[in-house]
């Protein structure tokens, strides 16, 4: 795989511009932000007039795929929840531990702060 530096060398003026050059582009923008301004600069002095524009519909087309990856993903994953009931009891005992993991990370004083709200809230 090219380097970034590698990829922004590789731009020509005669250059073919393909769907996985973008990606790659896309790919470095979101590990290093402001990558894709760089080379769309350099793309468009090298005369490639319509590489921002190319490279705005791959973005825009490769997000909406994702997005609708990721609602297919939320619906299944609802759907094990509903399967499994409304999730009340995952949720309570997802809760429970992130407490548990919380009080562990308390001091003795906070312990006994808390121990004292929960009994004067009569939950104890």
């Amino acid at each position: 795989m090219a380097s970034r530096q590698e990829l922004l060398d590789s731009i020509q003026p005669d250059m073919k511009l393909t769907k996985n050059f973008f990606m790659r582009i896309y790919g470095y923008e979101i590990s290093f932000p402001g990558f894709a301004e760089i080379a769309l600069t350099d793309m468009e002095k090298a005369g490639c007039s319509k590489a921002r524009t190319y490279y705005q519909r791959f973005v825009g087309e490769y997000e909406k795929k994702h997005d609708e990856e990721i609602k297919t993903v939320a619906e299944w994953y609802r759907k094990q929840l509903d399967r499994k009931g409304d999730g009340t009891d995952w949720r309570k005992q997802h809760e429970a531990e992130l407490r548990k993991e919380d009080l562990h990370q308390k001091s003795d004083r906070e312990l006994l702060i808390l121990l004292q709200k929960l009994r004067a809230e009569n939950q104890l």
